[in-house]
């Protein structure tokens, strides 16, 4: 059996953003990760207002759980913005293009399926960088 000490992964996140519980190495880290080609998972700690680039992903399934704090995220096929907080689930799709930002304090859990870094980078415009700025901020396109 393979597994994942707990307190590893809260000193991890005390000097990192992000680290990866299972998939291929993506970064170096702390502590090891458990291999595997068909599936990723990791969790993002945000430690103050963040906000991620617009992007999609090419070919992952992302699930998303939100362990505490709260989340935005926009998804610019449907012009709408969802609203997260702590036990929230959302499901990005492949080709969906969308941007997520978290408010200080959030911790994430994602299982990308089939894993793999797919992200790709969408443009930002004046509306998008103006909801990227802040929390209270409403993307108005």
């Amino acid at each position: 059996m393979k597994t994942i000490n707990g307190n590893q992964i809260q000193l991890a996140l005390q000097d990192i953003k992000r680290v990866y519980l299972c998939g291929k190495q993506l970064s170096s880290q702390a502590f090891e990760h458990i291999e595997n080609e068909g599936l990723e998972i990791g969790i993002s700690d945000y430690k103050e207002f963040t906000a991620d680039v617009p992007h999609i992903h090419t070919s992952n399934d992302e699930y998303n759980i939100v362990l505490a704090g709260e989340v935005k995220v926009y998804v610019f096929e449907e012009k709408k913005e969802y609203v997260l907080g702590k036990d929230g689930v959302f499901l990005i799709e492949p080709h969906m293009p969308y941007m997520v930002k978290a408010k200080a304090g959030t911790q994430v859990l994602f299982v990308k399926s089939p894993g793999g870094n797919d992200k790709q980078l969408l443009p930002i415009t004046s509306p998008i960088e103006h909801w990227m700025n802040a929390w209270e901020n409403i993307m108005n396109e």
